[in-house]
């Protein structure tokens, strides 16, 4: 495990440093850090801007938080006497909040505040790590989301003109099957059509809406012409072998969550839908 792999960097007091000024992978060091967590014990996890969030942790889940100072609101989190699904987009802002880039992010872990009670309840930190796109068991910190968003292309793959009936990006999602566990497409004449968990699909309506511009641009890099029809498999890995695949075809773009290594699949499905 990652953590266990690095020396730790001591601080008065008994907390330990996580990420520093330096990095940007604030937010994978915190969720590494639950991860890493078996046995009932509370963190308490505090960033150099001053915010702090103490949270119970046990089995690599998230049982409850405790306290939290200089954020957002935490009230829903705070009365939960255990966090469940309802809480976890409440959960996700507070620690994206507090693990900022560029910011010192230390630890204290001691007892558990309410027992040992409880451990099959709780949000798994691997849940929170697929919804913020993070790979859990990676060799480093790694970037924060941000910086995941807008991962380098790999070779893209050859790009002939796509059928022009309206329903190309439809067709090549029912052509990929099982493969892609979700998927949203904007634009064009299948404008909304999602497919897949709400909240992947949620999350990928984000992940588009906050870097559609920065996409946009590597497509065109890979395409004959603007706007032109390509299909890439990105380097944004989530946990357990996911990566993301993005189609762009007849004014539209498909953004979806694809299993294991998608690059024979997605060759089939562009050559089965494509004219």
């Amino acid at each position: 495990m990652q953590s266990l792999q690095t020396a730790a960097r001591l601080l008065p007091g008994g907390a330990r440093l996580i990420a520093d000024s330096a990095s940007t992978g604030q937010l994978t060091a915190l969720l590494r850090e639950v991860n890493e967590t078996v046995l009932g014990r509370s963190l308490q996890f505090e960033s150099g801007s001053g915010a702090s969030l103490s949270l119970d942790v046990a089995g690599r889940r998230v049982l409850r938080l405790t306290a939290s100072s200089g954020l957002g609101n935490a009230d829903a989190c705070l009365a939960a006497v255990a966090l469940e699904d309802e809480q976890k987009d409440d959960l996700i802002k507070l620690i994206q909040a507090l693990a900022a880039p560029r910011q010192d992010l230390r630890v204290i872990s001691g007892p558990m505040s309410r027992g040992g009670e409880g451990m099959s309840v709780g949000l798994p930190v691997a849940l929170l790590a697929d919804l913020l796109l993070i790979e859990l068991n990676g060799v480093d910190a790694g970037p924060t989301p941000e910086t995941d968003a807008a991962p380098l292309p790999q070779t893209p793959q050859p790009v002939s003109p796509p059928a022009t009936t309206g329903h190309f990006l439809t067709a090549f999602a029912a052509a990929m099957g099982d493969g892609m566990v979700a998927w949203l497409i904007v634009g064009g004449a299948n404008d909304g059509a999602t497919f897949g968990p709400d909240d992947m699909v949620a999350h990928l309506s984000g992940f588009l809406a906050d870097e559609g511009t920065a996409l946009a641009r590597q497509l065109d890099q890979v395409s004959d012409a603007p706007q032109g029809p390509v299909c890439l498999l990105l380097g944004a890995a989530l946990s357990e072998g996911h990566s993301i695949l993005v189609v762009r075809a007849e004014g539209g773009v498909l953004l979806g969550v694809t299993e294991g290594d998608a690059t024979t699949p997605l060759l089939h499905a562009w050559n089965a839908v494509r004219v």
